[in-house]
C-alpha cells in the first residue's frame, strides 16, 4: 500500500540534520513566459533553473479540499507589497488554465539540496487586490486547481459547428454534426449513407 506521507526521503534526511532552510518554489506558465519564484531571498538554482527570491511577500496558502477524498484541491499563490502603478501593468491575461506548480525545498548548512513536488495543477483567473496609492495591501493573487477541480465545471463548450468556429476561425471540423443527428443509423447494412452537404 502506497505510503500518503508528502516527503520523499532526501528531504526527510535534511529535515533531521536539524540545520535546514525551507522555501516554496513555484512555476508559473504564463501566456508571457515562465515565472520561476521561491518564498527566500535572492536565486536559489534548483535542477538547474533559477528562481527568483520574493522573501514575505510571496505566500503559498494551505491546500483546500472537503471532506470527500474526491473532491477538487487548489492552493493560492499570492505576492504582495506591489506598488499600484506596477500592479496596474501586471499582465496575467490568459493564465487561467496554464500549468503550475509548487514545490518545497530545503537546502542544508552546505547547500545541498532535496525537493518535492507539493501541488500540480492549472491556473485559474489572478485577482487583484488594490489599497491604494501605497504598496501594502496590493496583491495579486493565482488559485491553482488540480484536475479534479477543472472536471467538476460545468464546460461552456460545445460540439457544435458554430461554438467551434466561435473559436476557431474558419474551421468547419463539426460542419456535419447537426446533419447527422437526424440521419437513421443502418447498422451492418451496405445500404450507403446521406451525403453530407457542406454550406
Amino acid at each position: 500500500m502506497p505510503s500518503s506521507f508528502p516527503f520523499s526521503q532526501s528531504v526527510v534526511n535534511i529535515i533531521a540534520t536539524g540545520k535546514f532552510m525551507p522555501v516554496y518554489a513555484v512555476q508559473l506558465d504564463f501566456a508571457d513566459g515562465m515565472v520561476f519564484a521561491h518564498t527566500g531571498t535572492g536565486q536559489l538554482v534548483i535542477d538547474g533553473i533559477t528562481y527568483e527570491g520574493v522573501g514575505t511577500f510571496g505566500e503559498v496558502s494551505q491546500s483546500q479540499e472537503s471532506d470527500n477524498s474526491n473532491s477538487p484541491m487548489s492552493v493560492e499563490l499570492t505576492l504582495s507589497g506591489l506598488d499600484a502603478y506596477i500592479l496596474s501593468e501586471t499582465n496575467v491575461r490568459g493564465c487561467r488554465g496554464r500549468l503550475a506548480r509548487v514545490m518545497f525545498v530545503v537546502f542544508d548548512e552546505n547547500g545541498t539540496y532535496a525537493a518535492d513536488i507539493l501541488f500540480s495543477g492549472r491556473m485559474d483567473a489572478a485577482k487583484f487586490s488594490f489599497a491604494g496609492n501605497g504598496q501594502e495591501g496590493n496583491s495579486i493573487t493565482v488559485p491553482v486547481i488540480d484536475r479534479m477541480a477543472e472536471w467538476s465545471r460545468t464546460g461552456t463548450e460545445r460540439f457544435t459547428d458554430e461554438n467551434h468556429r466561435a473559436r476557431h476561425e474558419g474551421d468547419r471540423f463539426f460542419y456535419a454534426i447537426a446533419q447527422m443527428s437526424e440521419w437513421p443509423i443502418y447498422w451492418g447494412s451496405t445500404k450507403d449513407a446521406p451525403v453530407f452537404t457542406y454550406e
